[in-house]
Protein backbone atom coordinates (compact mmCIF):
# COMPACT_ATOMS: atom_id res chain seq x y z
CA UNK A 1 0.00 0.00 0.00
CA UNK A 2 2.94 2.59 0.85
CA UNK A 3 5.27 1.51 -1.69
CA UNK A 4 2.00 1.71 -4.48
CA UNK A 5 0.80 5.47 -2.79
CA UNK A 6 4.21 7.15 -2.22
CA UNK A 7 5.32 5.91 -6.14
CA UNK A 8 2.59 8.48 -7.02
CA UNK A 9 3.38 11.07 -4.56
CA UNK A 10 0.60 10.45 -2.05
CA UNK A 11 2.11 10.86 1.75
CA UNK A 12 -0.33 10.06 4.15
CA UNK A 13 -3.39 6.83 3.70
CA UNK A 14 -6.57 6.30 5.73
CA UNK A 15 -5.28 3.46 7.06
CA UNK A 16 -5.90 1.05 9.46
CA UNK A 17 -8.66 1.20 10.21
CA UNK A 18 -8.68 -0.11 13.85
CA UNK A 19 -12.56 -0.17 14.71
CA UNK A 20 -13.54 -3.66 16.56
CA UNK A 21 -17.01 -4.90 15.46
CA UNK A 22 -18.94 -7.64 16.76
CA UNK A 23 -22.26 -7.08 14.43
CA UNK A 24 -21.88 -8.63 11.60
CA UNK A 25 -24.90 -6.41 9.85
CA UNK A 26 -22.37 -3.28 9.99
CA UNK A 27 -21.48 -2.28 6.26
CA UNK A 28 -18.07 -1.56 7.20
CA UNK A 29 -17.00 -4.57 9.28
CA UNK A 30 -14.28 -5.90 6.25
CA UNK A 31 -12.51 -2.84 6.58
CA UNK A 32 -11.22 -3.81 10.28
CA UNK A 33 -9.48 -6.86 11.75
CA UNK A 34 -12.07 -8.64 13.53
CA UNK A 35 -13.70 -8.66 16.69
CA UNK A 36 -10.73 -9.93 18.39
CA UNK A 37 -8.58 -7.09 20.62
CA UNK A 38 -5.43 -8.82 20.67
CA UNK A 39 -5.31 -9.30 16.90
CA UNK A 40 -6.43 -6.04 15.85
CA UNK A 41 -3.67 -4.79 18.40
CA UNK A 42 -1.15 -7.19 16.46
CA UNK A 43 -2.43 -5.89 13.36
CA UNK A 44 -2.07 -2.64 13.96
CA UNK A 45 1.29 -2.33 15.00
CA UNK A 46 2.42 -4.60 11.90
CA UNK A 47 0.16 -2.45 9.91
CA UNK A 48 1.86 1.06 11.36
CA UNK A 49 5.11 -0.47 10.90
CA UNK A 50 4.50 -1.17 7.44
CA UNK A 51 3.38 1.57 6.27
CA UNK A 52 5.80 3.95 8.12
CA UNK A 53 8.90 2.23 8.75
CA UNK A 54 11.41 3.00 10.36
CA UNK A 55 11.80 6.61 8.61
CA UNK A 56 9.23 7.82 6.38
CA UNK A 57 11.68 9.90 4.50
CA UNK A 58 12.87 6.61 2.54
CA UNK A 59 11.36 5.55 -0.79
CA UNK A 60 8.45 3.32 -0.19
CA UNK A 61 7.26 4.74 3.07
CA UNK A 62 3.62 7.12 4.07
CA UNK A 63 1.84 8.40 7.08
CA UNK A 64 -0.23 5.97 8.26
CA UNK A 65 -3.90 7.50 10.46
CA UNK A 66 -5.27 4.54 12.88
CA UNK A 67 -9.50 5.23 12.49
CA UNK A 68 -12.09 5.75 14.08
CA UNK A 69 -11.12 6.92 17.27
CA UNK A 70 -12.78 5.22 18.86
CA UNK A 71 -16.31 2.98 19.28
CA UNK A 72 -17.25 3.27 15.42
CA UNK A 73 -17.11 -0.39 15.10
CA UNK A 74 -19.89 -0.57 17.74
CA UNK A 75 -22.76 1.34 15.91
CA UNK A 76 -26.26 0.10 17.08
CA UNK A 77 -28.10 -2.25 15.10
CA UNK A 78 -25.36 -2.49 12.24
CA UNK A 79 -26.37 0.50 11.20
CA UNK A 80 -23.42 3.18 9.61
CA UNK A 81 -23.33 6.81 11.15
CA UNK A 82 -25.28 5.41 14.23
CA UNK A 83 -24.85 6.30 17.90
CA UNK A 84 -22.95 4.01 20.69
CA UNK A 85 -23.32 3.14 24.46
CA UNK A 86 -19.82 2.14 25.66
CA UNK A 87 -18.92 1.10 29.22
CA UNK A 88 -15.39 2.89 30.72
CA UNK A 89 -14.55 -0.86 31.26
CA UNK A 90 -15.46 -2.07 27.21
CA UNK A 91 -13.59 1.24 25.63
CA UNK A 92 -10.67 -0.03 28.08
CA UNK A 93 -10.61 -3.33 27.49
CA UNK A 94 -12.35 -3.79 23.57
CA UNK A 95 -11.72 -0.66 21.99
CA UNK A 96 -8.43 1.05 23.11
CA UNK A 97 -6.38 -1.57 22.70
CA UNK A 98 -5.70 -1.46 18.79
CA UNK A 99 -5.20 2.45 18.77
CA UNK A 100 -3.12 2.04 21.60
CA UNK A 101 -0.79 -0.30 20.20
CA UNK A 102 -0.95 1.92 16.65
CA UNK A 103 0.57 4.32 18.84
CA UNK A 104 3.29 2.51 20.42
CA UNK A 105 4.30 1.80 16.85
CA UNK A 106 4.95 5.47 16.22
CA UNK A 107 1.69 6.02 14.15
CA UNK A 108 1.68 9.69 12.47
CA UNK A 109 -2.06 10.79 12.45
CA UNK A 110 -5.44 9.33 14.29
CA UNK A 111 -8.80 9.77 12.86
CA UNK A 112 -11.80 11.09 15.37
CA UNK A 113 -14.94 8.97 14.61
CA UNK A 114 -18.16 11.23 13.42
CA UNK A 115 -20.38 9.46 15.45
CA UNK A 116 -21.88 10.23 19.14
CA UNK A 117 -21.26 7.97 22.00
CA UNK A 118 -23.85 8.25 25.06
CA UNK A 119 -25.17 11.23 23.32
CA UNK A 120 -21.48 12.90 22.94
CA UNK A 121 -20.54 13.80 19.40
CA UNK A 122 -16.79 11.97 19.62
CA UNK A 123 -15.00 14.61 17.54
CA UNK A 124 -16.52 17.10 20.67
CA UNK A 125 -15.27 14.55 23.56
CA UNK A 126 -12.94 15.97 25.85
CA UNK A 127 -12.88 13.12 28.01
CA UNK A 128 -11.94 10.61 24.75
CA UNK A 129 -9.48 13.27 22.87
CA UNK A 130 -7.90 14.91 25.22
CA UNK A 131 -8.23 12.98 28.37
CA UNK A 132 -7.67 9.33 27.16
CA UNK A 133 -5.83 9.60 23.88
CA UNK A 134 -3.89 12.29 24.69
CA UNK A 135 -3.05 11.42 28.27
Amino acid sequence: MALEASADAVHWTFAPMLDISRDPRWGRIIEGFGEDPYLCSAMARASVRGIQGEDMSKDGKIAACAKHYIGYGAAEGGRDYNSVEISDNTLRNIYLPPFKAAVEAGVSTIMSAFHENGGEPVTASKYLLTDVLKG
